[in-house]
């Protein structure tokens, strides 16, 4: 008995230990970039939605995601009201609004906090459910993998939709693990309702209803089997409805954005990379978990697919499934693949207890290589996002030397941008544009309202971009330098990186390096020879997947020039 009771204690001391690391990964460095929204691509997306949810229009016209998680955070956002407004923060909604067109960094922090505690409350469930399926040892060695596996710390900190829908798979994968010892309805009604959540949430996370299938052909409800796989599906299916209602009430937008997404998933995301298949297996995983503790998972796949437990027979249909389909696409995130991390950690720790049967010495060998690559990564990651953006660093240089009212040229795309506050001319003319279009424009009407926006200084930004299908007076074709002079621009700022969203024109280069006077430098990388860094060039994330020594902070390397015929 007291052997034990210290046995359970150092379990519980264990686990408290690794959600103390995986908390501790995933909330340093929490407010990277920050007050620019454009340094994690689609969070301000949510940001907006979910605000404009809290209007009061609960239709989001906008079905790129589905609903569930702009509805959570608008949740989120009306409880920070609601305490700024009973701590004497906010005196009624304009000044809750004004915070966020002057600094909306409280609004970023709060939702990749909410994706914080999702992702460390994931380590949690991936514990309980290596307990059921293989023991206490499963549970905190699986545990344990998560907290440090790159991708998932790496995730935890954006202010996404992938942490949260994984979150709600692995609800739904404990409770398809408990339908299999027990046979309840209520177990299984219970993983078909959070299914559905994280179909809402993500609509990839439909193709688990695979592992719901298995859960129910291999549990022991006998002749109530028919009854229970038409039940659940229902459920899973109305739990995605209740998340995102107007799929059925805008049918039409519904269909036209899921459908874009459909051939956007096919076609791929500008670059040709290959199938999924082949890049998620040789590049996505890898760097995402390392090869070792990929090796372990996929070799924990095996083992399942030997054995054949019920248990092992939901938990490979669920990874085996998901791998075919992202895996079907030429559109090849690293992100698209952050459902399996948490179950091929299951895997690779259902592996390594088999190991731990055989050979003792050698499971804790095999446990820490599998643990270390992920650790370092983890750790090299967030001390990178305790360092100011280049991005920043640009953005005060300019409010500091340029003065206000002044026109800025920025070449290349809108992500390695310094973020600076545009003067009123520049958000009627957008508005205006905008309305023109057919578009919304709300975000700058709101804007516009507020006599005193913007805060000083303030700057019309010329964006030095090809025609796009909507005609903005402010995005202007590339143009050499001396037509820029004769239209009243004074300073021009570029960035290049080797991520694909930071190349400028090696003629425009020059021309500038001839006709303008190079008056501020920001750049990422660290002198000397070091390995390239790695990236997904895929996504517009200016921090690499590995080679970190070679990168001394974010963002692209930026350059600011005056004209020197300018004003």
């Amino acid at each position: 008995m007291w052997g034990e009771g210290r046995h359970e204690r150092a379990c519980f001391a264990g686990l408290g230990l690794i959600l103390g690391v995986g908390l501790g990964l995933r909330l340093w460095g929490l407010g990277f970039g920050l007050p620019n929204g454009y340094c994690r691509p689609d969070e301000s997306t949510l940001v907006h939605k979910a605000l404009g949810v809290g209007t009061g229009d609960l239709n989001p016209h906008f079905f790129n995601y589905p609903s569930l998680h702009f509805y959570l955070l608008s949740v989120l956002y009306g409880l920070y009201f609601c305490a700024g407004y009973l701590g004497g923060v906010f005196v009624g909604l304009e000044d809750f609004q004004r915070q966020y067109l002057t600094d909306p960094s409280a609004f970023y922090l709060l939702g990749r906090l909410f994706g914080v505690c999702l992702g460390s409350a994931s380590i949690l469930l991936l514990y309980l459910i290596g307990r059921r399926v293989g023991g206490q040892r499963v549970g905190l060695s699986g545990a344990a993998l998560l907290s440090v596996a790159f991708l998932h710390t790496r995730d935890s900190h954006f202010l996404t939709a992938d942490i949260p829908a994984t979150f709600h798979l692995l609800v739904a994968q404990l409770f398809f693990f408990a339908y299999l010892e027990s046979g309840r309805w209520r177990d299984l009604s219970w993983g078909a309702v959070f299914l559905g959540l994280a179909a809402s949430t993500k609509y990839n996370l439909g193709v688990f209803a695979a592992a719901q299938a298995t859960a129910v052909l291999l549990g022991p409800s006998g002749a109530a089997r028919g009854k229970h796989l038409a039940g659940a599906l229902a459920l899973s299916g109305l739990a995605f409805v209740a998340g995102t209602p107007f799929a059925l009430l805008d049918w039409g937008s519904f269909w036209r954005d899921l459908s874009f997404e459909r051939a956007h998933f096919a076609a791929g995301h500008g670059l040709d990379l290959g199938w999924g298949w082949v890049r998620h297996l040789g590049f996505s995983l890898p760097f995402g978990l390392g090869w070792p503790l990929l090796l372990a998972g996929l070799g924990g796949c095996a083992w399942l697919g030997w054995r054949r437990r019920p248990a092992d027979l939901v938990l490979l249909s669920g990874i085996l499934g998901y791998y075919a389909v992202a895996g079907s696409g030429k559109a090849v995130f690293p992100r698209y693949v952050l459902p399996l991390v948490p179950l091929l950690c299951l895997a690779a720790a259902i592996g390594l207890e088999e190991v731990a049967r055989r050979w003792r010495g050698l499971w804790a060998v095999l446990v820490l290589a599998a643990l270390a690559p992920g650790a370092a990564l983890s750790w090299q990651h967030d001390q990178l996002l305790t360092r100011p953006d280049t991005r920043l660093l640009a953005a005060h240089w300019l409010e500091a030397q340029v003065p206000g009212g002044a026109r800025i040229a920025m070449a290349g795309s809108a992500y390695g941008h310094p973020q600076v506050r545009r003067t009123r001319q520049w958000l009627q003319e957008r508005l205006e544009d905008v309305r023109r279009a057919g578009l919304g424009g709300q975000h700058l009407e709101r804007m516009l309202r507020w006599p005193e926006y913007p805060p000083a200084p303030a700057y019309y930004v010329v964006e030095l971009q090809p025609a796009s299908g909507v005609a903005l007076r402010s995005v202007w074709d590339p143009c050499p330098v001396d037509s820029l002079v004769r239209r009243g621009v004074g300073w021009v700022v570029t960035h290049e990186h080797p991520l694909p969203y930071s190349r400028i024109d090696a003629a425009f280069a020059l021309q500038l390096d001839s006709q303008a006077v190079l008056v501020a430098q920001f750049d990422p990388f660290v002198a000397g020879e070091h390995p390239a860094p790695v990236y997904d060039p895929t996504d517009a994330y200016y921090a690499p997947l590995a080679g970190f020594a070679a990168v001394e902070r974010p963002g692209p390397l930026i350059k600011v020039y005056h004209l020197m015929t300018g004003p």
